[in-house]
């Protein structure tokens, strides 16, 4: 019921993330001069010497004078832009300043489309529309600044002659980087004392992916794998602590690209970007943590002690006691961040390509893999399914000022379809073909590894 429970927490967590994506609060149209819509008196664009959310809260408190949040713009320069993803703003007849959808009054670059009336719901041309007053449509309160339409319009513009070999390479670079991590999984069990082949590591980690697919998260990669390992070696602390040591040295190295792209990025300005950076010192921190964690684990034990569960506090024991073993063994240690780095990176290209896919202007290579990474951490402390809704989200808040919001949504969904459709399906190819222990995973072998677990766990108190 708790594994359920939990599950469907993270299934409503994803379905109103995406929800809030698109959910727009105070849209429709505003009336606008006919004569300064022609003339462009009337636009004006973010001011780009505004800071972000961390330097208006230091402005704030300090008591410093923000400039002005709009600059005029000309109309010559809108639909540009808008295109590239600066926000856009319109005055209306009363003299309120508001943001507005360009793009959707743009035709080959320029401004040139209006609506005729407050309820009309084609755009016509400039020309067709009479009276002094025209209106635009108006861009409300909305997490990401996009219509479906405007994504269907960026999909509808796909040229698969660049696309298609794109997401290519994306997805190879992608599998690249789970080889990584298939090898640095075989590493730490290796240090635990456990012997698996490459081959059959391959093949469970791919059903795992696979389950990752169509079961609920606590029955996906991880657990497919504990279970497989644990069935084989009828060792669950080692296998466990592989995991756990595994997991620990992937959050370093994700934190470790993170530290390193940071100063390259320049995406000052963008209201995540500028908190990622704020927390540089605690990122820092966290990481140097798990190194100690990982070469000095004996360092925590008389902190076992706290832990108010019996049952878990002697679990935790075992674990601290099987982490030691890579203490003596660096080197196993070092070929397991090296992976762990490896892959991190081979997911940051792989977004990278898909920017390309897109064709998406505007960024730089650097900037893209600071995202990607960016997200990638997102995904990690956000308990959503299969990250779905941070990943999109994440993109658009770090990419959106400088790309639109629909190819910034674009490049992290893509990276859904990717990770969980042409590089999962694998793995239930492998569990059709699969030797018979791969066919059959019954009730019963699950509740015989669960009294084999117990056991094991129980055998520290016993000796004690």
């Amino acid at each position: 019921m708790k594994k359920l429970l939990i599950t469907v927490l993270k299934t409503a967590l994803t379905i109103g993330i995406f929800v809030s994506l698109f959910v727009e609060f105070g849209g429709g149209t505003v009336p606008v001069s006919r004569t300064d819509f022609a003339d462009g008196a009337i636009f004006y664009r973010a001011n780009p010497a505004m800071p972000g959310f961390v330097g208006r809260l230091k402005a704030r408190i300090t008591g410093s004078e923000l400039p002005v949040a709009q600059i005029s713009l000309e109309a010559s320069a809108v639909c540009e832009a808008a295109i590239e993803g600066v926000p856009v703003f319109v005055r209306s007849t009363s003299g309120e300043i508001v943001k507005f959808r360009a793009l959707h009054h743009c035709v080959d670059g320029q401004l040139a489309q209006v609506l005729p009336s407050e309820d009309a719901e084609e755009r016509v041309a400039l020309a067709a529309a009479t009276g002094e007053t025209v209106w635009v449509e108006k861009q409300g309160v909305q997490r990401v600044p996009m219509t479906v339409e405007d994504l269907w319009a960026e999909v509808k513009s796909l040229d698969l002659g660049v696309f298609v070999p794109w997401l290519l390479f994306a997805t190879f670079i992608k599998f690249l980087g789970i080889i990584a991590n298939i090898v640095r999984w075989q590493v730490l069990l290796r240090g635990q004392g456990l012997e698996f082949g490459f081959g059959w590591l391959t093949a469970s980690y791919f059903v795992g992916r696979f389950f990752g697919i169509v079961m609920p998260s606590t029955l996906g990669l991880d657990g497919w794998r504990l279970y497989d390992t644990i069935r084989l070696s009828r060792k669950p602390v080692e296998c466990t602590t592989a995991l756990a040591v595994e997991r620990v040295i992937g959050l370093v190295g994700l934190l470790a690209t993170i530290l390193l792209f940071m100063p390259f990025a320049d995406l000052s300005g963008r209201d995540l970007a500028d908190i990622v950076q704020a927390m540089a010192v605690p990122l820092a921190a966290a990481m140097m943590f798990g190194l100690l964690l990982l070469l000095r684990p004996e360092l925590f034990s008389p902190l076992i002690r706290l832990i108010p569960i019996a049952k878990v506090r002697n679990f935790v024991q075992s674990t601290i006691t099987s982490a030691t073993a890579y203490s003596s063994r660096r080197s196993a240690l070092l070929i397991a961040l090296l992976c762990a780095v490896f892959g991190q990176i081979t997911t940051m290209a792989m977004y990278f390509a898909n920017a390309m896919a897109l064709q998406v202007e505007g960024v730089t290579m650097l900037q893209v893999f600071y995202a990607a990474a960016v997200m990638t951490l997102g995904t990690f402390i956000t308990p959503t399914a299969a990250g779905e809704g941070v990943r999109e989200l994440v993109f658009v808040e770090m990419l959106g000022g400088h790309v639109p919001a629909a190819k910034a949504f674009l490049i992290g969904h893509l990276g859904f379809w990717i990770e969980k459709l042409l590089l999962s399906f694998q793995g239930g190819i492998f569990l059709i073909w699969a030797p018979k222990s791969y066919q059959r995973v019954t009730r019963e072998d699950l509740e015989r590894l669960k009294e084999e677990t117990a056991r094991e766990r129980a055998l520290p108190t016993t000796a004690t």
